[in-house]
């Protein structure tokens, strides 16, 4: 068991700078959609408003900015679930290590 602490420790010490590129990545993500949409939509030759904008949201560039959006917000919440993970880990070995020192008294 000592070893998985020490793994869970040092998963919670280094995982940092993973999860603060994985949010960057997830925010420039999500901006990015809009930026496309804005690009596709001027782009567009249809007259109306609402029509340039479906045309744009029809592209298949708009469509790899949300899939890259998905995948950076995916990313985000697996490291924040293995850093919760982590932090239960350390939680019942700190639990169980009371236990311990109270049935020895």
């Amino acid at each position: 068991m000592d070893d998985d602490i020490s793994k869970a420790i040092e998963f919670l010490v280094h995982s940092a700078g993973d999860i603060g590129r994985a949010k960057e990545r997830a925010v420039k993500a999500d901006k990015m959609i809009g930026h496309i949409e804005a690009l596709m939509s001027k782009a567009s030759d249809e007259k109306s408003a609402d029509a340039r904008k479906m045309d744009a949201r029809a592209s298949e560039r708009y469509l790899e900015a949300i899939n890259e959006s998905a995948e950076a917000e995916g990313e985000m919440a697996k490291l924040y679930s293995l850093r919760q993970a982590a932090v239960m880990k350390v939680e019942a070995w700190r639990t169980w290590q009371s236990t311990m020192r109270s049935v020895r008294t």
